[in-house]
């Protein structure tokens, strides 16, 4: 039996003094270096019912392309109506946003209802919601978790696929409140499982699909899900996945008292903690002191809970493999608190009990004794760094609500000054009391959702400003890292910080994101073709395939960047291409590879560090001109690399509108890969659509439904 190797958390005291608690006043917090770039309503304006319970992922190839979800009441704006799942999408940023509601019809039966949807996306770019799916109350019993696929970067969802059935079963399990991730790590062996979990009448459950996989497992007495708590009433379990494929379950545990409970999976999901530690299947990390509940003292907010949020730093930096759990509770008689704690890894081989390396703390920077609720917590998987979104009462009128974000980075040791991200204060009574499945009333949902990626965080919230619920975005970007994870700011070399241990891309295309604050300038690092002392240079390498054109970029970093490509050994290196400064002050460059070449690739930044976003091989744009296509139409000819004949989708984004340009010419002759460089591109009426002196955003997606998009590449004829 495979040994484990696994993560715990050592239980708190039940009885801890509040005032022992780290607070991190305001006075000695650092300042909060970032902004609130925009918000945006993803809702369409014209409809009266209510959202709520949104969730968030963006794409790890194009951090331009986001796609969420919330539970959507039709026919709420009435008072009364049916639950389902709403899905939105965009693929600007969250500029402007497309809408869908997921179907009911299954393979197994037409449901009535769906709700508490979750939305992950995998290292390809595919969407994933997972859902409740039930009967109306009294018809019958009948409940399952399904996902829904996206391959089209969540324009549209497939064919719901069942994760677990309770139907027709003389003993139903009333499933409930289900959350699904997906292990994207790129040390993980179990990249791209699917883990979901959920509630049951019994207590919580498990299951997971790995990638080779065509249904989820395990199954229990005929039934997909495996139990991963002790018998008895539990609710809000989510799961999060660590750096070497680890999948971690936190939960609340309803009884006398509540308790926060865990379990933890080191081989993708078949095994669970052992009883040597999980006497009771699961593992107790405290108990709660006050609990929040409904009906409670948070007057105004019909629906409230202290179900915990929780995620692992994935970085490269010092807190690589650490887990932090964020939830509210009510422990000073008189307003709620976010606290969030961080744990440092046990040897379970040896049983050496783990240690609380920071918190319980407190994340609020306010003083004035407002209340804090629902908060979700992501850590960036390229610094490190730790955030917590969360709803908060401080600004008033009295009983509004405001969408703010915290954020650690060291560590969770500490809180910067929190920022405020809605524009205009929410009332939570606004449509709270629609009745929605099993009857009960909606409240503003049960959580709210966020995605944190190279140095920005995405977020999704339930906002009233328009007299009604609807699904908010608001993006923030961040200052360089305070060293959390080794972000822009410092922190430890990335294992690639030198010329002899690059990283190796093993098939492409190839993505990565990285802190590069604490890379270092080797010794023996060539000059640039940017002229000047590069900075924080780390190294990737990779074997070209064929006889083929490659492109290289960088241009999702938030740094100046510099690409260089060679040839030959560290320190007698031939160089094969070198950009600086393409887009923007971001590098992108193509170039003729040959078969079983390596090819060794530096970036460098110019001025420091940051966090890396970069991509090889992917469908890249380097020029775009406005031309004469084969059939003397007027066309766009495009070049740059990795596009595939009679598979390739090109989008011309002209004020926030995206069209298609359907007639595409591939000329020339392939390459050893089977991709040319350069093709025509064009429509009907193309001279109006990019009249002279436009400016036009092109895209390219190849192969076409692979989520495999390009870099924006900005042109004006």
């Amino acid at each position: 039996m495979k040994q484990l190797r696994i993560v715990f958390l050592l239980t708190l005291s039940v009885c801890f003094v509040f005032a022992g608690l780290s607070r991190g006043l305001s006075g000695a917090r650092p300042a909060f270096e970032a902004q609130v770039v925009f918000e945006s309503n993803a809702s369409p304006t014209a409809d009266p019912d209510p959202r709520d319970e949104t969730a968030l992922a963006v794409s790890p190839l194009n951090n331009q392309i986001i796609a969420g979800c919330s539970k959507l009441i039709l026919g709420g704006g009435t008072g009364s109506g049916i639950s389902r799942v709403a899905y939105y999408y965009s693929s600007d940023g969250g500029h402007s946003w497309g809408n869908g509601v997921l179907p009911l019809e299954t393979p197994q039966k037409t449901w009535n209802r769906a709700s508490d949807p979750s939305i992950a996306v995998d290292s390809n770019g595919n969407f994933f919601i997972g859902a409740l799916l039930l009967d109306t109350p009294g018809a019958s019993f009948d409940s399952a978790i399904y996902i829904y696929k996206s391959t089209d970067s969540g324009r549209t969802f497939g064919v719901a696929e069942p994760v677990t059935l309770d139907i027709a079963q003389a003993s139903p399990k009333f499933l409930d409140k289900c959350y699904i991730t997906i292990d994207t790590s790129p040390d993980s062996p179990f990249r791209n499982t699917i883990h979901a979990t959920w509630v049951t009448s019994t207590g919580i459950e498990a299951a997971h699909r790995k990638p080779n996989e065509g249904s989820f497992s395990p199954v229990i007495n005929g039934r997909v899900g495996k139990p991963i708590s002790h018998s008895g009433t539990h609710q809000g379990p989510v799961v999060a996945t660590g750096p070497g494929g680890e999948a971690y379950f936190v939960w609340e545990g309803l009884g006398g008292p509540d308790t926060l409970l865990f379990n933890a999976s080191v081989d993708g999901g078949d095994t669970f903690l052992p009883s040597s530690i999980a006497h009771n299947t699961d593992f107790r990390l405290r108990s709660y002191q006050a609990p929040l509940k409904s009906p409670g003292p948070l007057e105004g907010i019909h629906r409230v809970n202290s179900f915990p949020s929780m995620d692992v730093d994935r970085s490269n930096g010092p807190n690589r493999g650490m887990i932090y759990i964020a939830w509210a509770e009510f422990l000073n008689g008189h307003d709620a608190d976010v606290f969030v704690i961080r744990v440092t890894p046990a040897n379970l081989n040896t049983q050496t009990p783990p240690t609380i390396a920071t918190g319980p703390t407190i994340v609020s920077t306010d003083l004035i004794g407002a209340d804090q609720v629902f908060p979700w917590l992501k850590v960036d998987e390229g610094n490190g760094d730790v955030e917590v979104a969360f709803y908060d009462r401080r600004d008033g009128p009295s009983g509004f609500l405001n969408t703010y974000i915290a954020r650690s980075t060291d560590g969770g040791t500490t809180f910067a000054e929190n920022l405020r991200v809605s524009g205009v204060s929410s009332d939570p009574s606004i449509q709270a009391s629609v009745v929605g499945s099993f009857d009960s009333q909606i409240g503003i949902g049960d959580y709210l959702g966020m995605f944190s990626t190279a140095g920005r965080a995405h977020l999704f919230w339930t906002d009233t400003r328009n007299q009604k619920q609807e699904a908010f975005y608001g993006l923030v970007e961040f200052g360089p890292s305070g060293g959390g994870g080794g972000g822009g700011g410092g922190g430890n070399p990335p294992p690639n910080d030198e010329c002899s241990s690059p990283r190796v891309a093993q098939s492409l295309p190839f993505s990565d994101e990285l802190a590069t604050g604490g890379a270092t300038t080797g010794a023996d690092d060539p000059a640039s073709c940017a002229g000047g002392t590069n900075h924080n240079s780390v190294w990737y390498a990779f074997t070209s395939p064929a006889d083929t054109t490659i492109g290289i970029d960088s241009s999702g970093s938030d740094y100046d960047t510099v690409l260089s490509v060679y040839t030959g050994t560290c320190g007698s290196l031939t160089t094969v291409g070198c950009n600086d400064d393409l887009i923007g002050n971001k590098a992108l460059l193509t170039f003729a590879a040959r078969s079983g070449v390596n090819y060794l690739i530096e970036v460098a930044g110019k001025s420091g560090g940051g966090t890396l976003r970069l991509r090889i091989g992917f469908p890249t744009v380097s020029l775009v001109d406005y031309t004469t296509a084969p059939d003397s139409s007027q066309a766009l000819m495009i070049t740059g690399a990795s596009f595939q004949p009679d598979n390739t989708v090109v989008t011309v984004r002209k004020d926030g509108v995206d069209t298609n340009l359907p007639r595409l010419f591939f000329t020339g002759s392939l390459q050893g890969d089977g991709t040319v460089a350069q093709f025509f591109a064009t429509k009907k009426k193309l001279k109006k659509l990019i009249k002279k002196g436009n400016t036009v955003t092109v895209i390219v997606e190849s192969p076409a439904g692979s989520g495999h998009f390009s870099e924006p590449f900005t042109f004006t004829r």
